[in-house]
């Protein structure tokens, strides 16, 4: 029982202890990561060729997002465009499928704060400054190569699944400036200007018909060490047999954003 209650006393010592810290810096420093941590802005289109046949696909996209915010930034105003390359064999492992993809991007966006709790009083400060409301430009490059499969779900369902690698490279004043602020001890970076992280993809939907096209919900992560600095993605897609098709998605790092692309099949 004095066992209990000392350990019991040493740890409400300790809670005290961590209260204080707390109450005397206001919590720990917000964290910023790079715009191309998101998941790369290529959703997967569905296999149009019979189970069995060879498929190989190149798909070009533009994307843009306007007023957007993410994860301690706002104000996002970007474009960009993607290539993308999908190899189905034939035979019985026709499901199966590589795929490899490159996107570039560049924008402007403000700093924010919008990770709960935020109250860090020195980051605060510099956000009410006029440097803090200036806006910032950034760039990024893309690379991803992924493998999965795809299975038709009777005739008019689809069910996929991928994952693989994603690498990102990164420039531009928010790049210079979250870089002095961490040097300053008012953010915590997650990553670097370049970087890697594991990506995993999962996506279903219906095929409207063969004239009509095919919908198709994709989720998509790209990893991290700890689970709150994970990226995600939620993507709803059209494609029409023509190969025109678009997508409107939301990232942890872009609210809201369209693309608009063209496939070619060979």
């Amino acid at each position: 029982m004095r066992t209990n209650k000392t350990f019991m006393l040493a740890a409400s010592k300790l809670a005290a202890g961590i209260a204080a810290a707390f109450a005397l810096t206001g919590c720990i420093p917000p964290q910023m990561q790079s715009m191309g941590a998101a998941p790369l802005p290529a959703y997967h289109q569905p296999k149009s060729t019979p189970d069995g046949e060879k498929q190989i696909t190149l798909s070009a996209d533009a994307y843009g997002t306007f007023a957007a915010s993410g994860f301690n930034v706002e104000q996002v105003n970007a474009g960009g465009g993607a290539l993308s390359f999908e190899f189905h064999p034939a035979g019985a492992i026709s499901p199966l499928f590589v795929n490899a993809s490159v996107a570039g991007i560049a924008g402007t966006l403000q700093f924010g704060c919008n990770d709960v709790p935020c109250n860090f009083d020195g980051y605060n400060a510099w956000l009410d400054s006029k440097d803090g409301d200036e806006d910032y430009t950034f760039w990024n490059l893309q690379e991803r190569i992924v493998a999965g499969a795809e299975f038709n779900l009777g005739s008019h369902l689809f069910l996929g699944a991928a994952g693989g690698i994603q690498f990102y490279q990164g420039g531009g004043d928010y790049e210079s400036k979250r870089e002095r602020l961490e040097d300053a001890r008012l953010v915590e970076n997650m990553d670097e200007r370049a970087d890697w992280r594991p990506t995993t993809s999962l996506w279903f939907g219906p095929r409207l018909g063969e004239s009509a096209g095919s919908l198709a919900i994709e989720y998509g992560v790209t990893f991290a060490d700890k689970v709150k600095e994970w990226n995600t993605t939620l993507g709803i897609s059209y494609f029409h047999p023509s190969g025109f098709h678009g997508t409107v998605y939301t990232n942890t790092n872009t609210s809201f954003a369209v693309s608009l692309g063209k496939s070619f099949q060979f």
